[in-house]
């Protein structure tokens, strides 16, 4: 019996389970209708153009830690609406809802919101289609990503590819932030690709990082690398601040750096500080410091005024230690006037 009851609880949980996978959302004040995607989305988002404003909706499975934010109530998705006071937030569910906003000139709008959500229409056509595949998914958003449409839109559509579960979503995102796009298309698939695409988006970054040509884009890739949670991520940090090739995205990396590595990377900031061949990098290690834990920050700050073998990073300490709300910086710098 106990056998038995066990296999039927978990019945009822693959049942339920299945139920949600490509669900249709629950949709109100709207002309809803359903159909299957065979013919493609291009094709779909086509055959509503010109008939008003309408919204196109599929679903898809969705990244680890997925969710569509702390508003619990209805998705407006016409009209302003004050949010909702259910600010709890939602489950994570492996699901999600693509939804185009189409109107005459073509795609205007891209969300992706929970399928827990009640969507509301404002009136407006919605088309749910059935049968999307994930590939297709990707295709067109990357294409809505790379058209010279709003930056609104575009940055939607790129997010909406890193959410996908399928490996093919980071594909995608290396593919936009690759040097035959434009540099603002790039660091946003970067940024994504660190902050949803767990190692393998990592990977991708770090290979950028080390690879790329463009100095502006490495110099974004240092904030990127923060929002990483793999261990390499500091590692990297500090590499680029050793050996990047330009100067520019060496200062940078040394302030991520100190914002991410805090007390693991005082030694390398230090040693910049006194020792590198470069004097604005010396000097920009000593901003780094100062942004450190403050246990850490004054105690460098004050070593470095005493006895750093180069005038402007002495005077660079003392400054430093001048902006800080510790009271052992008060301390010395108070006694500094005294002698």
């Amino acid at each position: 019996m106990r056998l038995f009851a066990r296999i039927t609880g978990i019945a009822v949980v693959l049942s339920a389970a299945a139920a949600c996978v490509g669900q249709q959302p629950n949709v109100v004040h709207a002309q809803l209708s359903s159909k299957s995607a065979s013919k493609g989305l291009a094709t779909e988002v086509d055959a509503v153009k010109g008939g008003g404003v309408a919204w196109i909706g599929w679903d898809v499975a969705t990244v680890s830690g997925f969710h569509s934010g702390w508003d619990n109530g209805p998705a407006y998705l016409e009209g302003d609406h004050p949010s909702s006071q259910q600010r709890q937030e939602q489950k994570d569910l492996g699901r999600g809802v693509v939804l185009l906003r189409v109107d005459e000139s073509g795609v205007d709008k891209v969300r992706v919101e929970s399928p827990e959500r009640v969507l509301d229409g404002g009136g407006t056509r919605f088309v749910w289609l059935t049968g999307v595949a994930p590939e297709e998914s990707l295709r067109y958003l990357a294409g809505l990503a790379q058209r010279d449409g709003t930056k609104r839109v575009r940055d939607s559509a790129i997010f909406a590819v890193s959410v996908h579960a399928t490996p093919g979503a980071t594909a995608a995102l290396v593919q936009l932030a690759g040097p035959s796009n434009d540099l603002w298309l790039r660091e946003k698939a970067a940024f994504w690709l660190a902050n949803e695409r767990g190692r393998d988006g990592f990977l991708a970054v770090q290979k950028m990082a080390r690879e790329d040509k463009d100095d502006a884009f490495r110099d974004k890739l240092t904030f990127d690398l923060t929002l990483s949670r793999e261990p390499e991520a500091v590692p990297e940090l500090v590499r680029m601040a050793h050996n990047d090739p330009a100067v520019k995205v060496r200062r940078q990396a040394q302030f991520w750096m100190a914002q991410k590595g805090g007390k693991a990377v005082t030694a390398d900031l230090r040693e910049m500080a006194e020792n590198d061949p470069e004097a604005s990098i010396r000097k920009s290690a000593v901003f780094a410091i100062s942004q450190l834990p403050k246990e850490q920050a004054t105690g460098q700050l004050i070593q470095l005024a005493q006895t750093g073998k180069d005038p402007v990073v002495r005077k660079q300490a003392v400054f430093w230690l001048g902006q800080s709300q510790d009271p052992k910086a008060l301390d010395y710098l108070t006694q500094l006037l005294q002698k």
